[in-house]
């Protein structure tokens, strides 16, 4: 794989992608669900703790709390895959920033003001600063990592090129097998420090990317394998863990339980789950104009709901799991409540839409590219790779002439 190749596939994908496939945008609203279901229980007033270890919380907390980590995959597997096979540039990257921050500005004010009025109670000093600061505040994880993760791309898919298959390979069998033994081991481990936020996804971008330049691609038959033994993993994980707690701690066995899960960020079963699901839908491929539609509003969803003062208002107060956990049927009011809080999120950024359409989405990236260029042709700017090469050098002499003295 080389340079000439990655810019010739980024003119085959220009082509084929005037028209987005439908099957991976219902991916993507599925994936956001999943998010959202997360959310809901981990951010809930009455977390699963407090409430007894029985087969049917274990069941819930399977099916809900850890959807979320697998969404994440799925969602950015989505959002890379075609950045794999297309040439990367700092200007085009950053200019993707600078997209998104304008997204994550209207949401963080828009949302300041609404709770400056209603609940100035949940507002706090450190949300008010992120919501002028979004990105570099880190008031949305993914949304800062994601960034980061763009700024750094160009190199990492230059990195990655440059060193071909072989080295490609072997870099991604050392880190799957190290990080994916590590990830299953209920105790705190290098995996916990290093594949996290933006190293997650770098690491997740390794794996995808070495998937899809040299790999033979799977089947449908060998994709569902993976997913279902990453389930099957999962399911012997929880059942272990379980009965190991029973044992140990016959008293109080469900505080401890919901501490720990196999599909945690980025983990071997989340891996497996999540990119063969988004393997699976890439396989087929339809045209259906409402679900597209809905679907480049999904990124809301986690904008709007996720924001601190909305989070604390919507899982504690509004939708508290001790008001559903006894109820007949309780999985069905909680998918009922996800259903209506993503359809509230989508119908609130509809609007958002509709003001981007007739302001800045008129000419998108416009103010970038003029900032860009005006400050490109700065003279201390364009000196900066002549000084960088200079300073390198004089490094590189200082190390030759201590070997020396050595």
């Amino acid at each position: 794989m080389t340079t000439n190749t990655v810019a010739t596939n980024a003119r085959h994908a220009s082509t084929t992608r005037t028209q987005r496939n439908s099957s991976i945008e219902l991916l993507r609203i599925i994936a956001m669900l999943m998010i959202l279901s997360h959310h809901f229980v981990l951010h809930n007033g009455s977390p699963l703790s407090t409430f007894p270890l029985t087969p049917a919380r274990e069941i819930f907390s399977f099916i809900f709390l850890s959807g979320g980590k697998i969404g994440v995959a799925i969602f950015f597997s989505i959002s890379t895959w075609f950045f794999i096979s297309s040439e990367q540039s700092i200007k085009k990257n950053f200019k993707r920033i600078w997209l998104m921050e304008r997204e994550l500005l209207f949401w963080s004010l828009t949302l300041l003001v609404v709770f400056v009025c209603i609940r100035r109670s949940l507002l706090s000093s450190s949300t008010l600063l992120g919501s002028f600061l979004p990105t570099i505040t880190n008031l949305w994880w993914y949304a800062t990592s994601y960034a980061a993760f763009l700024a750094i791309l160009p190199f990492l898919q230059c990195a990655l090129v440059a060193m071909g298959p072989k080295m490609h390979a072997q870099l991604t069998l050392l880190l799957s097998i190290v990080f994916g033994i590590l990830s299953l081991l209920p105790i705190r481990t290098i995996y916990n420090i290093y594949i996290t936020d933006v190293y997650g996804f770098i690491y997740l971008f390794i794996i995808i990317s070495f998937y899809k330049l040299y790999l033979k691609k799977l089947n449908t038959k060998q994709l569902l394998l993976i997913l279902f033994a990453g389930v099957a993993i999962s399911i012997v994980i929880i059942i272990a863990k379980d009965i190991l707690l029973l044992i140990a701690l016959p008293d109080s066995p469900g505080a401890y339980a919901a501490a720990y899960s196999p599909f945690r960020n980025f983990a071997l079963p989340t891996i497996m789950v999540g990119l063969s699901m988004f393997l699976l839908f890439d396989k087929f491929h339809f045209y259906n104009k409402p679900i597209n539609f809905i679907a480049k509003s999904s990124f809301a969803v986690y904008l709007i709901s996720e924001y601190p003062p909305m989070r604390t208002w919507l899982w504690s107060n509004v939708f508290n799991l001790k008001y559903i956990y006894s109820k007949p049927f309780m999985p069905l009011y909680a998918i009922g409540i996800l259903f209506a809080v993503y359809t509230a999120c989508t119908l609130c950024d509809f609007i958002r839409r509709g003001l981007f359409a007739i302001t800045v989405d008129r000419h998108p990236g416009r103010w970038f590219n003029a900032l860009w260029n005006t400050v490109a042709h700065w003279s201390w700017v364009q000196s900066l790779p002549k000084a960088m090469l200079n300073s390198s050098a004089n490094t590189t002499d200082d190390l030759s002439g201590t070997t020396q003295l050595k």
